[in-house]
């Protein structure tokens, strides 16, 4: 048995103690403290667990959290865990004075290790001297003190998370807090950062670690390795690569695919696209790494022309990683309260850091790329239940997008200047897909290299002779076709996954609650029967469909 739960079960006083904070609110038990119990997965839940399974000395949490606001832990009066993320547990710890301690653990499967911790404390400390409202952090351990695990221990923020209830703001509270959310962007925009990569204190880096220091900086705060998972995925962490920080931005472009080259080199073997949905699209065939080398390594030849000639463009801006209502705390009158989760923290130039998050951006309808104001329809009152429903859902995506670019073209000129590059979503997106540690799946990032190659007019930067450099690599027309098709066959498998996701109830990797996991399974299973019964006049097929169904327990590795 774990040596931690050992001690929990004990009976000398400190543990005893322990046992009966984590009693007063149910969670007596180690598996309560330990494991993942705020949901359930419909397939392959084992290893989802498994990779949430975090054992620490519960005492010596309490003992570093009294201790991070000059207490004992006489004056602890509970302890109890209030959330679980896809990568944190996070515990309350209150006072007997009224006052809460927020103990945030990683799981053992975030990555990367000691960094990712290290880096959010410090760039929580950066970005609240500059006037970002975001929890004080108390105390923090990346792993090396008597815990036994990497935690952050920060002050409550006032307020709550919006959450679900941003779907039931009127318009003018939804307008209130999109105006806030900007403003604050525009503060971070405006932020004088050296170098690309993430922000760290020097004492948290290992010597030898590259780093660049942050002018002015009296507290040792730098700039040091990209914090983001992508560069620590898999094996990835193993390799000798170059992860930042840059100040160049041709490196910082270049590097995200050098990682997947060296990447593949060291590791790449065929294997299945791990979205099973997509394997039929490949006649179940495992894809080879070698031809996503091959794009990789034009992605490296037309990298340097993405850089634009405009300086402003390249200048380094830190955002937010994941800027949606469970991390944006606000008042009872909608004032923004904080911002949480900073965690996987990233810097980069302003034309790849721009973008609306996704909590606000309405790209996929036509009226919302085109600027123009959002207005119900004429007919709306008249017209059935569900047909509004849509319309005013319609109304309030087209709503977000139009304010905040609004509000942004009127206090954040930096971003709003990026936002108006007509390449910059392209520019972002090949960016991101070259980047991306590879799953089997070669489709996004040649898709991509389709469309610089058919806007290369618009990308590359005119030469001092007046002339366009040619573009450095080319693709016949019939190739183009077939990649053209292959991703059209593979949005419609996206939007018929996302339709049973629906019908099912469930996220995209199969989580649900608790509540409903049940009748998820049921469902899924019914599923699973119409789907073999519709190939069973195939044998080949059906022997297929079975072997990759997307709602079965499967081996993720293969």
């Amino acid at each position: 048995m774990n040596r931690t739960l050992l001690r929990l079960s004990s009976p000398n006083r400190s543990c005893a103690f322990a046992s009966s904070l984590a009693g007063m609110q149910d969670h007596a038990n180690s598996h309560e403290l330990f494991e993942y119990t705020s949901g359930r997965w419909i397939y392959n839940e084992p290893r989802r667990l498994a990779e949430r399974r975090l054992a620490f000395n519960a005492d010596a949490l309490l003992e570093a959290a009294a201790t991070s606001v000059n207490r004992s832990t006489s004056d602890i009066k509970s302890f109890r865990k209030i959330a679980e993320g896809g990568f944190n547990r996070v515990f309350d710890i209150s006072m007997r004075d009224g006052s809460s301690i927020l103990a945030r653990l990683p799981y053992p499967s975030t990555l990367p290790r000691r960094l990712a911790v290290a880096s959010e404390v410090a760039t929580l400390d950066f970005v609240r001297a500059h006037g970002i409202p975001v929890p004080r952090v108390l105390g923090y351990s990346v792993g090396d003190d008597a815990v036994g695990a990497e935690y952050i221990l920060m002050e409550k923020l006032p307020g709550k998370p919006i959450g679900d209830a941003w779907f039931d703001l009127s318009e003018q509270e939804r307008l209130k807090v999109i105006l806030q959310v900007v403003e604050l962007e525009a503060k971070l925009f405006n932020m004088q950062l050296p170098a690309s990569g993430s922000i760290y204190y020097a004492r948290d880096l290992s010597p030898g670690t590259p780093k660049i220091d942050m002018p002015g900086s009296t507290d040792g705060l730098c700039m040091g390795p990209y914090a983001a998972l992508r560069w620590w995925f898999g094996e990835r962490g193993n390799l000798d690569i170059d992860r930042g920080p840059h100040e160049d931005a041709r490196r910082v472009l270049q590097a995200p695919a050098e990682k997947e080259l060296a990447w593949i080199r060291a590791y790449g073997k065929p294997r299945f696209p791990f979205e099973r949905a997509y394997r039929e699209t490949f006649d179940y065939q495992k894809q080879d790494p070698a031809e996503h080398a091959t794009s990789l390594q034009d992605y490296i030849r037309i990298a340097p022309h993405l850089v634009p000639a405009n300086s402003k463009l390249n200048l380094p801006v830190l955002r937010h990683p994941d800027l949606q209502p469970n991390n944006v705390f606000v008042s009872e009158d909608f004032t923004v309260t904080g911002l949480i989760d900073w965690q996987h923290s990233l810097v980069l130039p302003t034309f790849l850091a721009a973008g609306m998050p996704s909590w606000f951006q309405n790209y996929q309808d036509e009226q919302s790329t085109s600027f123009v104001p959002p207005q119900l329809p004429s007919d709306f009152e008249s017209m059935d239940e569900n047909d509004r429903a849509r319309a005013q859902e319609q109304f309030r995506r087209r709503h977000m997008h139009f304010f905040y670019l609004g509000f942004t073209q009127r206090v954040n000129a930096p971003h709003w200047h990026a936002l108006q590059q007509e390449t910059g979503l392209l520019k972002r997106r090949i960016y991101d897909d070259a980047g991306s540690p590879w799953e089997g799946l070669n489709t996004p990032l040649q898709m991509d290299l389709v469309r610089v190659s058919q806007n290369w007019s618009k990308i590359a930067s005119i030469q001092p002779d007046g002339t366009t450099p040619a573009c450095p690599i080319a693709l016949e027309e019939q190739e183009v076709q077939k990649r053209t098709a292959l991703d059209e066959s593979l949005r419609e498998v996206d939007g018929e996954m996302e339709r049973i996701n629906g019908i099912l109830g469930v996220a995209s990797d199969g989580w649900t609650s608790n509540e409903l996991f049940e009748d998820a399974k049921e469902r899924a299973r019914l599923i699973r029967e119409e789907g073999l019964h519709a190939v069973s006049d195939e044998p080949w097929l059906r022997e297929m469909t079975e072997r990759h169904w997307p709602f079965d327990d499967w081996d993720e590795d293969q």
